[in-house]
């Protein structure tokens, strides 16, 4: 392959698989920098994407939005980054003079776009990233595991801080343990809070034993919302993540919350949920969205998984060559975590 090409993965059309081609290498534009994408993760929207789900991307284009890189190049206007530079990339571009831009809630930029779904992402050995997502990373942090922090993580990390407003002492749930449910039973327990995680899978349950869960419920051999009340003492759950976003999720993650709980919805398979009408108006549970993270949040992350506090979780990892057969693994809930591409891996 010659040095101005690169290897890449490209979605040419929906419900089809991603395709293994050579691009030419992109250059970085004014405030750009062309980043060598050392890992690159694995998501659920990843999926989305395939399936059509998602209406802002526009075909063909590179799939990938968790990425650790070292910066290649630097565009024109960029002085403060220089060759060889380990970072993360923050996933949303953002326009910084919004409403809620201004108000610290860059998250919910309205002239937002993306890497790796309005723009071209890091399934890619290279792939431009504006200077401002730019977000260093010790050396010391893998690669693989730091690629992962500004969703996987920090989506947790905003999940479990500013959505569910999780305190010590407080007993949480999350539904649906995988890629972001082992990165969230980290942060309950920097938090002080009590977890309980539930999987249809012994071996998901089991993961998340060792990974710090003081409680687990296999849900399709135990009885969800019995498990919850002895694991509860019958008051309920403070805060319930629902990462698996069906129809009847949120429904049954309302029914577990004491009086004033909250459900922070994370998963969004299907398009609709029911709850309980009564049951969420009397005791004035509340169910809340969660996207993303803010600059800030990304880096109060960053800074945690430095110090230790936090240890991105990760399966496994794969090559170019097999990135299909760990889409599938995931679509099938085979997966048991994360999967991050090594796009240099031979």
């Amino acid at each position: 392959m010659k040095e101005e090409f690169m290897k890449a993965t490209r979605l040419f059309r929906f419900h089809e698989k991603l395709n293994l081609v050579e691009l030419p290498i992109p250059e970085p534009g004014e405030g750009e920098v062309l980043a060598r994408v050392l890992a690159s993760g694995i998501c659920a929207s990843d999926l989305h994407i395939m399936e059509g789900k998602i209406s802002t991307v526009r075909l063909p284009y590179t799939p990938g939005h968790e990425l650790c890189g070292e910066v290649h190049t630097v565009g024109p206007g960029v002085d403060n980054l220089q060759k060889g530079d380990r970072f993360v990339a923050a996933i949303d571009v953002l326009c910084g003079k919004c409403r809620f831009c201004r108000e610290g809630r860059e998250n919910l930029c309205v002239h937002r776009t993306r890497i790796g779904f309005e723009r071209d992402g890091s399934h890619a050995q290279y792939c431009v990233v504006p200077a401002a997502n730019v977000f260093p990373i010790s050396r010391e942090i893998p690669c693989e595991q730091a690629a992962i922090i500004p969703d996987a993580v920090a989506c947790m990390y905003h999940a479990f801080t500013a959505q569910g407003r999780v305190q010590r002492g407080d007993i949480v749930c999350i539904l649906g343990v995988g890629g972001l449910g082992f990165q969230g039973i980290q942060i309950a327990r920097h938090l002080g809070a009590k977890v309980v995680v539930t999987s249809r899978q012994d071996r998901k349950l089991a993961l998340a034993e060792k990974a710090g869960a003081d409680g687990v419920i296999n849900t399709k051999t135990q009885n969800f919302r019995e498990e919850i009340m002895r694991f509860t003492d019958g008051a309920g759950c403070d805060v319930v993540f629902d990462n698996i976003g069906i129809a009847a999720s949120v429904g049954e993650a309302v029914a577990v919350l004491r009086r004033g709980g909250r459900v922070v919805a994370a998963g969004y398979s299907d398009p609709e949920f029911s709850v309980n009408y009564q049951d969420l108006v009397l005791y004035e549970k509340e169910i809340i969205g969660i996207r993303g993270s803010t600059p800030k949040e990304l880096r109060e992350t960053i800074a945690l998984v430095e110090k230790g506090v936090l240890k991105p979780f990760v399966y496994q990892t794969c090559e170019f060559s097999e990135i299909n057969e760990a889409l599938n693994r995931l679509r099938n809930s085979e997966s048991l975590g994360r999967t991050v591409i090594l796009p240099w891996k031979e």
